[in-house]
């Protein structure tokens, strides 16, 4: 009997150690009634690359809920119909939230629109409670005291100085949460970067913040600082050592590339950091002409593969797949989509033609708004560019709606299921989403342009303007 209890402790324990990493999120979302709810965890900060982690269908009564599993305290995405917001979770927590549609007055970004979630009920220990806290209390601190007279005297760093120590006394007891401890630390140097007489210089910041502190991967406050601290550092190396990195670019090599970074003092002394940084450096360079892109992809799969430290393996892979998928100039992925009609719709279809891929939500005000402009584009331009709209259908999505859709448009139309691999393969996280491949199969442009301006005032109408004249002139 005595050994019976001790087998059966050892298949129950771990279940109970997994049931107490549950996370729940639920709440309310009036206005996605009907549609999905996802949620994502960043993989890691230098790709940003997402993974989604819970969805959940929002009910006739707006509630919402899901659970999933977390290893470690972790910022969190959440979002629906194009809309997202951010909050923290830790492992077991449990969360409810007000999720509110974008604002009518703000507008409407194709990359998605950012909004502010409500917690209801939260409790004055939890992270996100804790962190907006403290958050509102710098940015009082900055907005009372750091004017443009004072950041030029001794005042603002004395008044800094008192406010760390404030700081650090009032939290001097909350020891115990490693992800808060370092949300204080990090965003304290972020006021260290701030230009005034007395600042820190480089070096200095260098060995407060970063020489001795561990890699901390999950950390936004710390990963934002390092990302800053080292951005463009090719540039600021000795010419020396930025030689030497360049030569051993050109031989591919990993070792040596660490090696010539371990002369410059800011990197050093924490192995884990110095490669991490090498990564982010070799993707800020992969963009640089004067940089073989193709001997920073050989690094960086070595990188993947043999990295010193397990986690920055995971970090150089992801940083691959961003550099090189969906990038002007790789091979578009391809795909096998049968409409009602029995076409099967595929890149082998489109060859020899540029296709303008779009994917839209049947049930989103926006889709319509954005067709309706599509539609003179497309009567211009349908000699030279072939459309094929992907029609995202969700749970609650209404089957009359999606064919009053397909048959509003002039263009070919094909009906999706959220799940299928093709929004992974195309990377597309919210819709409209716009992609245009060339007649070879290859990416023009993810996302490419749509019918609404972007910052600089163009659309794809532009681009399709070029293709049309070029291709004439090729005549």
């Amino acid at each position: 009997m005595k050994s019976y209890f001790l087998v059966l402790s050892a298949v129950v324990f771990p279940f109970m150690l997994l049931a107490e990493e549950i996370t729940k999120v639920s709440g309310y979302a009036p206005k996605y009634v009907g549609k999905q709810i996802e949620i994502f965890q960043i993989m890691d900060y230098i790709s940003m690359k997402q993974e989604r982690i819970a969805t959940a269908t929002v009910k006739e009564d707006s509630t919402f809920s899901c659970s999933f599993y977390l290893d470690e305290t972790r910022k969190l995405i959440i979002g629906s119909n194009n809309n997202t917001a951010h909050f923290y979770a830790v492992p077991g927590g449990s969360y409810e939230i007000y999720l509110p549609d974008r604002n009518p007055y703000d507008p409407y970004r194709p990359l998605g629109n950012q909004v502010e979630l409500t917690f209801i009920g939260l409790d004055s220990t939890d992270i996100n409670y804790k962190i907006l806290s403290f958050n509102r209390w710098s940015d009082e601190f900055v907005a009372t005291f750091y004017t443009r007279n004072n950041a030029e005297a001794v005042f603002f760093s004395k008044r800094l100085d008192t406010f760390k120590l404030d700081v650090e006394n009032y939290y001097k007891n909350d020891t115990a949460d490693k992800f808060f401890r370092a949300h204080i630390k990090f965003s304290l140097a972020k006021l260290d970067d701030l230009r005034f007489l007395g600042s820190r210089n480089q070096y200095e910041k260098y060995d407060f913040y970063l020489k001795t502190y561990p890699v901390y991967y999950q950390s936004d406050a710390y990963m934002e600082y390092a990302k800053h601290y080292y951005e463009k550092l090719l540039p600021r190396l000795s010419p020396k050592i930025n030689d030497e990195v360049y030569q051993a670019l050109l031989k591919s090599s990993p070792t040596l590339i660490m090696r010539a970074f371990a002369q410059e003092y800011t990197m050093n002394n924490n192995r884990r950091l110095r490669e991490l940084m090498m990564i982010k450096i070799l993707s800020e360079a992969y963009y640089d002409k004067d940089y073989p892109q193709t001997n920073i992809l050989t690094v960086l799969d070595s990188v993947a593969r043999f990295a010193l430290f397990e986690s920055n393996k995971v970090v150089a892979a992801n940083v691959i797949t961003r550099l090189t998928e969906l990038a002007a100039g790789s091979r578009a992925p391809d795909f096998n989509l049968p409409s009602t009609n029995g076409t099967l719709h595929n890149l082998q279809r489109y060859q020899g033609t540029y296709l303008y891929l779009f994917f839209v939500d049947p049930d989103a005000v926006e889709t319509k708004k954005q067709l309706d402009l599509l539609v003179p584009i497309h009567q211009r331009y349908t000699s030279q560019v072939r459309f094929l709209m992907v029609i995202r259908k969700q749970e609650k999505s209404d089957q009359k709606s999606i064919e009053a859709l397909q048959q509003s448009v002039p263009w070919e139309s094909v009906v999706v299921d959220n799940r299928h691999a093709l929004f992974s393969d195309y990377q597309v996280t919210n819709a409209p989403y716009y992609t245009l491949i060339d007649p070879t199969g290859y990416v023009v442009s993810s996302p490419a342009l749509g019918p609404i301006p972007n910052g600089q005032y163009e659309t794809i109408d532009k681009t399709f303007f070029l293709i049309k004249k070029a291709l004439e002139e090729g005549r």
